[in-house]
């Protein structure tokens, strides 16, 4: 395995780095819809559990990019899903169940996508896709977190709730439901 760049004194290339080398590097610009001027934003990971493949999901300014790192010398990018509203500086994305739930901040109503990972399954050109479900009972969240054993997200920073937790669902990946709201904390 040859990496991009070797990190040495303190950088890989033109890029900081801290004891890791670069292997591979595909352009925000390749990964984002061009509108705008596209930055990153957030990044998780996915295992298909039938395949054993490897993917990153990268949250751009104005969409989240599907990228097979299974080869990590060889990113493949698959495509993109679209935001749902505006472009903004904040969107992040966690998955539970092989569907990724995708919420952005400062934008709205964005709501929460959902896309299924199993669809990524068997691309070889990429493609723009299109969300499974939209969850609705938020307009705008800065993060999501899931709780895997129980299958409820928990929204926060949103424009509801004071911007505490913002409880949903998730148990039926396609149809996220309202599963309750903690605002006595204020901004969460």
């Amino acid at each position: 395995t040859t990496p991009l760049f070797v990190c040495e004194g303190g950088m890989a290339g033109p890029y900081p780095c801290n004891d890791y080398d670069l292997l591979a590097h595909i352009p925000v610009s390749v990964l984002a819809n061009t509108i705008g001027t596209p930055e990153g934003s957030d990044i998780w990971g996915w295992t298909d559990p039938s395949t054993g493949k490897e993917y990153a999901l990268v949250a751009t300014t104005n969409s989240t990019a599907f990228v097979d790192v299974t080869d990590p010398i060889e990113p493949v990018f698959l495509g993109r899903l679209d935001t749902s509203a505006g472009t903004n500086f904040w969107r992040d994305v966690k998955v539970y169940n092989n569907y990724a739930f995708i919420v952005a901040d400062g934008v709205g109503p964005h709501g929460m996508q959902v896309f299924d990972l199993t669809r990524l399954r068997g691309i070889g050109t990429p493609r723009q896709f299109n969300a499974d479900a939209l969850y609705s009972g938020i307009g705008s969240a800065h993060n999501v977190a899931i709780n895997e054993d129980s299958g409820f997200a928990f929204l926060t920073g949103g424009d509801d709730c004071s911007g505490g937790l913002h409880m949903v669902d998730i148990n039926n990946p396609k149809l996220p439901s309202f599963a309750g709201c903690f605002s006595a904390d204020g901004y969460t």
